[in-house]
């Protein structure tokens, strides 16, 4: 897990990145906040985000069985659907933290205060740089524990990942910082897709580590390309959220007209179906989501209220029999049609916000439905 010299050096590589120069006590101070709230906590309480008893910290999971695990067969109309549209908490809990601190970032930016915003930010990019860099990437979004490892090795595979070493050689890295909004409605969910895609990376180079650990080889390239890779993801993230934040403070980046659903993470996916998909969960490829057919399959996203004006994509299927597809907006069904064979159908809905998406009925099994060319324009 990221200790204090990983924050820091993190933290002030972010700030470097974004050519903000009078960040020391960020860099040295505020973004270890979250690890000293117990022993400093009346000082750090009114930075710290908590809701329902839990910390800004260590985020509840949403393991991946919540969008497959739970099914019920409804006997009178002889089908079987899912249990219900399942909470996703880490979803819920992150984005109420983010929006926490983007309203009082912005507003001290804006009134002058610039340390004030840089506690509210210690704090955030501690969570975020946690998420990417060393043990605490196994959590989070489709996270587990920290000692999955451990059970399935049978060896102290935690110990060795908690107590990763911080090559010299990362010291003076910096990234392009990418402003991936300049509209405050976009920041929340924009920023949980980022945080969300950081995290799997991470996941993966970490695991790419373990496993050199595990088998015994302890490559020191591997690790040390593992290590550099965490360290980069952990920074461009911490980057990119600095400059976002700047910019809404100070209205310099141009608002887009139009932003592609993939840009938004889903707070609840398909897994499993036909096709390609038997055991795997939905897709995104090229600009399309796909995913498996199944007796019910939902794709459904928590969009900005009252910032687009239409939604516009084509949805088709492949080697599919008779597919039953409603498009879910501000959640209620507001279209329902049947897809068959090769036919593709061009959508097009207007003001597209809150609970949006697709919802498919069919015979399990029976091929795969592709969402292309899916924008949002404002």
């Amino acid at each position: 897990m990221p200790g204090a010299l990983h924050h820091r050096i993190i933290t002030r590589q972010a700030l470097a990145s974004c050519r903000i120069a009078d960040g020391a006590r960020l860099s040295s101070d505020y973004c270890i906040w979250p690890d000293d709230f117990h022993s400093r906590y009346e000082e750090i309480k009114p930075y710290l985000f908590i809701k329902d008893g839990i910390e800004f910290h260590y985020l509840p999971h949403t393991p991946v069985e919540e969008f497959y695990r739970y099914w019920r067969f409804l006997p009178d109309k002889g089908v079987t659907r899912q249990a219900g549209t399942r909470p996703n908490d880490n979803q819920r809990m992150a984005e109420a933290g983010f929006a926490f601190y983007q309203e009082r970032i912005v507003a001290a930016l804006r009134s002058g205060e610039k340390d004030e915003a840089y506690k509210y930010l210690g704090c955030l990019l501690h969570l975020l740089e946690d998420q990417c860099f060393g043990i605490h990437a196994l959590e989070g979004p489709e996270g587990t524990d920290i000692f999955v490892l451990d059970r399935l090795s049978g060896m102290p595979v935690c110990k060795k990942l908690c107590a990763l070493p911080l090559s010299e050689k990362l010291y003076g890295l910096t990234v392009t910082p990418q402003v991936f909004t300049g509209d405050a409605k976009e920041f929340v969910p924009l920023l949980y897709r980022r945080y969300a895609a950081s995290a799997e990376f991470s996941r993966r180079e970490l695991f790419r580590m373990a496993m050199e650990y595990i088998n015994g080889t302890e490559n020191e390239d591997v690790i040390r390309a593992c290590e550099k890779n965490m360290f980069l993801c952990a920074v461009q993230l911490a980057a990119d959220t600095t400059a976002a934040l700047f910019a809404l403070a100070g209205g310099t980046h141009e608002v887009m007209s139009e932003r592609s659903l993939g840009d938004f993470e889903p707070f609840f996916y398909p897994v499993g179906g036909g096709g390609s998909f038997p055991l795997r969960k939905c897709g995104f490829d090229n600009g399309v989501i796909s995913f498996g057919v199944n007796h019910e399959a939902k794709l459904l996203y928590d969009l900005p209220e009252s910032l687009y004006r239409r939604f516009r994509g084509k949805i088709y299927g492949s080697g599919i029999g008779r597919v039953q597809i409603k498009i879910i907006n501000a959640g209620k069904a507001v279209e329902s049609f049947t897809l068959t064979g090769d036919e593709s159908i061009t959508l097009s809905i207007d003001a597209p916000n809150g609970v949006f998406g697709i919802v498919s009925y069919a015979v399990a099994g029976s091929g795969e439905l592709h969402l292309a060319d899916a924008v949002l324009s404002i």
